[in-house]
């Protein structure tokens, strides 16, 4: 179905929504929650100095020139995409959650 120009957006949301629903229950029924973040440019920006290092789809090691920082390019994005989880939380709970970084 997702083959079909018309139905294949309308499909993929639903498909997002329905995880975003099914995991934040699950999150809250352990006493966590789950805080939903813009990713759009976190495999690029550096994790540790905050660089944009611009790359391909095929790259798939994050290397800074600025600060030295080589790590896969996906752990770079975790590292990027946890920053802001937490940057979006409230001040009273942050520092808890930061605890283990």
């Amino acid at each position: 179905m997702l083959k079909n120009r018309c139905l294949a957006k309308s499909i993929s949301d639903a498909a997002w929504r329905m995880l975003v629903i099914t995991t934040s229950y699950k999150a809250e029924s352990a006493g966590s929650m789950v805080v939903l973040v813009d990713p759009r440019n976190t495999s690029q920006l550096c994790s540790r100095c905050g660089l944009k290092v611009p790359k391909s789809l095929s790259d798939r090691v994050h290397e800074c020139h600025q600060c030295g920082l080589v790590m896969d390019r996906d752990e770079n994005a975790a590292i990027n995409i946890l920053r802001l989880g937490l940057q979006s939380l409230p001040k009273a709970r942050s520092p808890a959650l930061q605890g283990g970084e």
